[in-house]
C-alpha cells in the first residue's frame, strides 16, 4: 500500500496501514509539515519469519538522489528476511546536496523526522523492537545516515555508509583551532540539535562500515566546498572520514570495491549486511549473557 503525504499538510497523518507480515507495507510520514524536504512514503517490510517473543531488529535503508525507498529496499529484502530484520526505507525528496547551506537547513529536519518516526514505530508495528537500529545508506543516503549517528548515537548500533559524496567530521575544530561548523564539522551542533555531541556514546555505541568503489573517483561529481576537509573524490573522502573516526577513537571498517564506480552493487549490499549482521549477533549474545546473569542474581535473592 502507498500512503502519500504532501508538505502542504498542516497535521501529521496518524493512520498506519498494515498488511500481512510476509508482505511489504507503507507507513505514514510523521510531522511532514516540519520538513524542508518531502518524505512522501515509507516502505516497511517485516521479516517473513519471526522468533516468538524476540524483539525485532530494525534496519533503516536510505536511498540516494533520485531514488526511492522501495528501490533500495529491493536490494536488501532477502538479507532482511534472512536475518529477521524489520526493513524500513523512507522515500526522501532531497534538496541540493551540493549546497552546504541547504544541507545545514535540511539535514537536522530529516534527522528529527526519522527520530520521531522511530519513536512511533513500536506502536505502529504492534511488536517489540530493539532500541538501537542498524542504518544503511547509499550516496546521499549515506550522508544522512552518518549524520544521524553524529546527532543521535544512542539510537545506533551500526552504520553502513556506501559512497557518500560528503561527510561531516566528528570534530568541533580543525588542526589550527578554527571552528568547523555544520555540515563540515560539529562546532555548532548544540545550537542545531539542542544538545552537545556525545563523544562517549558515539565511540562506545556506534560502529561504522564504509564502502566505496575504487573507480568512484571523479572529482567533477562532487561539490568543492568539502575539499579542504576531505579531499576531492569519494575514495579520498571515505579514507579521510575513516581517519577522523580513528582519531576520535570510534570503530570503523573501510572496504574498497575494486573496479566499481558509483553504485550500490549486490556485493556491496551483501558485504554491508554481513557487517551489520555481525554487530546484531554480538548484541544478541551480550543480551543473552546479561539475561543469564540477571536470572542467577534473581534466583540467589530468593534464598
Amino acid at each position: 500500500m502507498l500512503l502519500r503525504c504532501g508538505l502542504a499538510s498542516l497535521a501529521a497523518v496518524a493512520l498506519f496501514l498494515c498488511a500481512a507480515p510476509t508482505r511489504p507495507t507503507f507507513a505514514p510520514v510523521a510531522r511532514a509539515a516540519d520538513l524542508s524536504a518531502a518524505v512522501p512514503a515509507v516502505y516497511v517490510h517485516p521479516p517473513r519469519e519471526q522468533t516468538p517473543g524476540k524483539p525485532l531488529q530494525v534496519l533503516v535503508a536510505l536511498h540516494g538522489m533520485g531514488g526511492t525507498g522501495e528501490q533500495i529496499a529491493s536490494k536488501l529484502v532477502a538479507q532482511a528476511d534472512r536475518n529477521q530484520w524489520l526493513l524500513i526505507a523512507p522515500t526522501v525528496n532531497y534538496g541540493d546536496w551540493t549546497d552546504p547551506a541547504q544541507i545545514a537547513r535540511e539535514e537536522p529536519l530529516l534527522i528529527q523526522w526519522l527520530a520521531d518516526y522511530l519513536d512511533r514505530l513500536p506502536e505502529m508495528m504492534g511488536t517489540p523492537l530493539r532500541p538501537r537500529i542498524l542504518l544503511l545508506g547509499h550516496s546521499r543516503g549515506a550522508q544522512l545516515a552518518h549524520r544521524f549517528a553524529l546527532f543521535q548515537p544512542e539510537r545506533i548500533l551500526a552504520v553502513a555508509a556506501v559512497a557518500a559524496g560528503t561527510y561531516t567530521l566528528p570534530f568541533e575544530r580543525n588542526g589550527d583551532g578554527k571552528a568547523i561548523t555544520f555540515p563540515f564539522g560539529i562546532s555548532d551542533l548544540t545550537t542545531i540539535s539542542g544538545h552537545a555531541f556525545s563523544r562517549t556514546r558515539f565511540i562506545e555505541d556506534t560502529t561504522f562500515w564504509l564502502g566505496v568503489g575504487t573507480e568512484d573517483n571523479n572529482p567533477n561529481e562532487l561539490p568543492r566546498a568539502w575539499d579542504q576537509y576531505l579531499g576531492t573524490d569519494r575514495v579520498q573522502r571515505a579514507r579521510a572520514f575513516q581517519a577522523a573516526l580513528h582519531q576520535l577513537g570510534a570503530r570503523s571498517v573501510l572496504v574498497a570495491f575494486r573496479g566499481e564506480r558509483h553504485s550500490l552493487t549486490p556485493d556491496m549490499a551483501a558485504s554491508a549486511c554481513s557487517f551489520l549482521r555481525s554487530l546484531d549477533l554480538e548484541q544478541s549474545e551480550t543480551h543473552a549473557v546479561d539475561s543469564v546473569v540477571a536470572d542467577k542474581a534473581h534466583a540467589r535473592g530468593r534464598f
